[in-house]
């Protein structure tokens, strides 16, 4: 049965489902002790490690994955990778552990949007996940003044590109391309819908399918490779009038716009 909500929340916030990966049990139980206590979120899963929380991906993909574990490890690295392009439509926070600066790159490099440092309070793991659950990036403010952070991440992100196999031509349908243009301008998934008059849901669809033909594990990555390809250009956001003229370019199975 689902939870009572306070008097205090938005009456349109959706319950966040939350899958926890926590190898510690009792670290586990001091994560899960301050999700419980949020009248919008549910701890639908805890499993053990990310290829676990792979199986819950593919059965029945939550909003959020909480992943508090050693992303330096190459096996579990690997497979927080594979649950970030396998679970697209959910989002990845990051729990850091003693060595921050190697935890953020770490996120960074499977494509999480999120990152709560060691040291955090419950309120900013809180705050954190509730951004991610409604299609923010979080992540890319922790790196703001951090040159030396951002030179690490800048590199890997240089040498990943050089060997990566990306679509030469435009795979994505007109509306695929209006959603990730407004991703670009800064947009939510809530207001996107808002804007083209469809479900929140069916902009996470989008995006998913977005990042799934791009072979990119997150947003940021889908929005600067669509840049350097020309098909997007930066700073340019859809408008109520080309919402109407794009209203029936979607692809096959996708729902269209409600009247």
């Amino acid at each position: 049965m689902a939870r009572q909500r306070s008097p205090s929340m938005a009456p349109d916030r959706d319950m966040i489902r939350i899958v926890l990966v926590e190898p510690r049990t009792l670290a586990g139980l001091g994560i899960r002790g301050v999700l419980d206590g949020e009248l919008d979120m549910e701890v639908v899963a805890e499993v053990r490690s990310a290829d676990d929380a792979l199986a819950v991906a593919r059965d029945d993909a939550p909003d959020v994955f909480v992943l508090d574990v050693e992303l330096q490890e190459p096996e579990t690295s690997a497979a927080s990778h594979r649950l970030v392009q396998e679970a697209p439509g959910s989002g990845i926070v990051v729990v850091g552990r003693e060595d921050d600066d190697a935890s953020i790159l770490g996120a960074v490099e499977i494509g999480a949007a999120g990152h709560v440092a060691a040291v955090a309070k419950p309120a900013e793991l809180v705050a954190v996940i509730r951004q991610v659950a409604d299609g923010e990036d979080p992540l890319r403010a922790e790196v703001i003044g951090r040159p030396d952070l951002i030179d690490r991440i800048m590199e890997g992100f240089r040498e990943s590109t050089r060997h990566a196999d990306g679509p030469s031509t435009n795979p994505l349908t007109p509306r695929e391309l209006d959603v990730l243009r407004n991703i670009a301008g800064g947009m939510r998934n809530r207001e996107i819908g808002e804007l083209f008059e469809v479900s929140e849901q069916t902009v996470k669809n989008h995006v998913s399918s977005v990042l799934h033909k791009l072979g990119v594990p997150n947003r940021v990555r889908a929005v600067t490779f669509a840049a350097r390809q020309g098909w997007l250009t930066l700073g340019d956001t859809e408008t109520d009038t080309d919402a109407d003229a794009h209203g029936d370019a979607t692809s096959a199975g996708t729902p269209a716009r409600h009247t």
